[in-house]
């Protein structure tokens, strides 16, 4: 029986740039209204470029470092419950 880190690495690393692939276009469809986490503004304010939306609650609680850090940490966990969730579509068709 296949475990949970049975499957490589890069598996999960794909899944989890997904998410933030995902995370960043919903982002900035909503503008100013996604004010928890916002992985536009971070990702611009990263590479130092302003955005009209303002900062995050996140950078204002955390900062920048720890904003990106709680964003890719959020977006990995995401990551690896799509591999789950995809591994159980899989076994449910094959059942």
């Amino acid at each position: 029986m296949k475990t949970l880190f049975n499957y490589p690495f890069v598996i999960y690393m794909v899944a989890g740039i997904a998410c933030l692939c995902i995370m960043i276009i919903i982002d900035y469809v909503l503008g100013a209204e996604a004010e928890h986490l916002n992985a536009w503004v971070i990702i611009n304010q990263m590479f130092g470029q302003q955005t009209s939306a303002g900062d995050s609650l996140a950078i204002r609680a955390l900062g920048l470092p720890g904003a990106a850090f709680l964003m890719l940490a959020a977006n990995t966990f995401f990551g690896v419950i799509l591999i789950q969730f995809i591994k159980l579509i899989i076994r449910i068709v094959h059942s």
